[in-house]
């Protein structure tokens, strides 16, 4: 398997095969990017642990809430380009028209938004802490991403893609 190939090309077609270990790959890269960007945004567990007083401060889990944001935006620049990659070439194996993979991404980069502008959470207090709660527009967002996330689960990682060859080239599996 051609590792560059896979996370910077958008031509071409992937079995499930080399989707999987693609995404799975990414996903180890995000758990390592998480785990080094969390302290320099302070937004881990430690930073709401280090002095509980302040989550009963809305102005500091308004903060923390941005910064989250910011972290995700950070996460996004880094992982977006090869994951969409990879995605494009699974999406071709099955044949699927340009706009799919961009429906993929749409609940994610509204999930951003929503936490940077504020709008995905209220604070909710709970016995002197403010606890930040999905709002309204969050859970419905949620909603469409949970539908989304399985469809694009099975689109990418379960169905066949085109037996034999199709407009973006030959069937990678007769390779």
């Amino acid at each position: 398997m051609d590792w560059k190939y896979l996370f910077t090309s958008f031509d071409g077609r992937i079995g499930r095969q080399s989707w999987w270990l693609g995404t799975i790959a990414l996903i180890v890269v995000s758990f390592v990017l998480y785990f080094i960007l969390s302290p320099i945004f302070g937004t881990g567990m430690s930073a709401m642990m280090a002095d509980p007083q302040k989550m009963a401060e809305p102005d500091f889990m308004s903060s923390l809430m941005r910064r989250s944001a910011f972290q995700q935006i950070v996460m996004l620049a880094i992982i977006g380009y090869p994951a969409t990659a990879l995605m494009a070439k699974r999406l071709n194996d099955r044949n699927r028209p340009e706009w799919v993979k961009w429906a993929f991404w749409a609940p994610t980069v509204l999930s951003i938004l929503l936490l940077l502008f504020g709008l995905a959470y209220t604070l909710t207090d709970m016995g002197g802490v403010m606890i930040p709660t999905s709002s309204s527009l969050m859970s419905l967002v949620g909603i469409i991403s949970l539908i989304v996330f399985i469809w694009a689960l099975v689109d990418l990682g379960f169905l066949r893609g085109t037996e034999g060859p199709n407009r973006f080239g030959p069937d990678p599996i007769s390779e």
